[in-house]
């Protein structure tokens, strides 16, 4: 029989506690559980009020993975849900994880979280964040996406924007920045003429299309989580890969003396110590205070979010 745990009054069956999710390292279900109640307040403090999309995972990396935006069948009634607007006009509901008891819910179902740049309460498409994704195409590794970072961060702070970085939890670094409410379309407009800027200044490291042939040895610097319909995998979401990674909020000094893929690579039982030592690393972008405009200009009304590359058309974040 299945355990039933309450959480904060409401009672959850959890399933398969003993079923080894990530084979690399043993790691189970439940195990996997552990480690979002214990990061349950950072986690959610980026989750709230954020339409969420699922990356389920159930039978580990290896095993079937597929993507999500619709509240899975048995969607307790107690899981707030909002109605979103999405292509063409079209409504469907989507998840909000507002408390502990959701977050368990949909840790049983083996996800990882997918968040958008804005929040329901300020309208769909208003975005309250900007997000680069610095995927690198092997032998590339993170070590080359921390110079496009420092880069990155230097220009940002050009136009008097600050710049937050958590590793992707994958390969990758993501660089996340508060401003002001702004439609999605401006600011993946401003995203996509920095990511330029990026190539121009360094074309023998940075590439902005996502074109396989070009991607060997160099950082394609992903602007195009900014469109309202994006998601991002979420500040220390666990990862569907071999290790139980997670993406995880670091400081610019990590960042800039990092030599080695593996210094910048944590996984769920490192956490808890980095919480510990350092508090939430990216809690500046849950205050208001903290958000800055975009600087006048950017993003022009001539230029649309529906101009991406096509071939990122429905990307998953790396």
């Amino acid at each position: 029989m299945s355990p039933i745990a309450e959480v904060e009054g409401r009672r959850i069956t959890l399933r398969n506690l003993d079923k080894v999710i990530h084979p690399a390292t043993g790691t189970t279900k439940g195990e996997l559980l552990h480690y979002l109640a214990s990061a349950a307040d950072p986690l959610l403090g980026h989750l709230r009020g954020r339409p969420l999309a699922f990356l389920r995972y159930p039978d580990g990396p290896d095993g079937q993975k597929f993507f999500t935006k619709n509240p899975p069948p048995g969607t307790p009634s107690w899981v707030t849900t909002a109605e979103v607007t999405r292509h063409k006009g079209e409504t469907a509901e989507q998840v909000l994880i507002q408390d502990l008891p959701s977050l368990m819910w949909a840790a049983n179902l083996v996800v990882e979280f997918h968040a958008p740049m804005w929040r329901i309460d300020q309208g769909v498409g208003i975005a309250d964040r900007l997000v680069f994704d610095l995927d690198p195409g092997p032998p590339a590794t993170i070590v080359d996406c921390r110079v496009v970072a420092v880069w990155l961060r230097e220009r940002l702070a050009d136009d008097g924007l600050t710049a937050y970085a958590k590793t992707s939890g994958s390969k990758g670094l993501h660089l996340l920045v508060p401003v002001e409410p702004t439609p999605s379309r401006q600011v993946t407009a401003y995203a996509r003429r920095l990511a330029l800027e990026a190539a121009n200044a360094m074309p023998d490291l940075v590439i902005r299309k996502m074109t396989r042939a070009l991607r060997p040895g160099k950082v394609y610097v992903d602007f195009s989580q900014n469109a309202a319909a994006k998601t991002t995998a979420a500040p220390y979401t666990p990862r569907a890969v071999p290790e139980p990674a997670v993406s995880t909020p670091v400081t610019w000094e990590e960042v800039e003396e990092c030599r080695a893929p593996a210094e910048l690579s944590f996984l769920i039982d490192d956490i808890p110590a980095r919480l510990e030592r350092h508090g939430d690393l990216l809690a500046p972008l849950l205050d208001p205070g903290q958000a800055r405009p975009l600087p006048t200009g950017a993003g022009g009304a001539g230029e649309s979010d529906g101009e991406e590359d096509a071939d990122d058309a429905g990307a998953v974040d790396r």
